[in-house]
């Protein structure tokens, strides 16, 4: 059963506040439908690399949060997600005023779904995409009893 269109989002802001991780980014959930989160963050100079573009591990880590996210607007509440594999590709450097990681769930079984990941730079206006990739996560849905990762 998915979540109602009412509970999904409170369910994933709620995980979201948990993600120490987001608060040390200072990021927030940008856009949030079922299957589809958006993270932004102020782009800042703690975030960057030696040659002045956002470091590819932040780059990483708000789509691979984004992608999670997605999934788990569609997993009834009380589920967890927790990815298997995160793949991006690099297309041009980051640079910009703000970052912005997008993931789009492709497909989602009953353990397992995909998703489709962006990473993006707001440069000037305009957001300009910088990576591009994948993402396999696993769902923990809270009638799964037979797991090792279940709380």
């Amino acid at each position: 059963m998915a979540s109602t269109r009412s509970d999904f989002s409170r369910h994933v802001r709620v995980s979201f506040r948990k993600q120490k991780i987001m608060r040390l980014f200072k990021a927030r959930i940008s856009r949030l439908e079922r299957g589809l989160v958006e993270i932004s963050a102020v782009n800042r100079p703690d975030l960057e690399q030696q040659d002045g573009h956002v470091h590819a591990g932040a780059l990483v880590t708000l789509a691979d949060s984004a992608g999670g996210y997605a999934a788990l607007s569609l997993l009834p509440s009380g589920s967890r997600v927790l990815s298997v594999e995160v793949k991006l590709n690099f297309l041009r450097p980051s640079v910009g005023s703000m970052i912005r990681g997008r993931g789009r769930v492709r497909n989602i079984g009953g353990t397992i779904a995909v998703c489709e990941l962006t990473a993006m730079m707001k440069q000037e206006r305009k957001w300009v995409t910088c990576a591009w990739g994948s993402q396999t996560i696993y769902c923990i849905r809270p009638d799964m009893t037979s797991s090792g990762l279940q709380k």
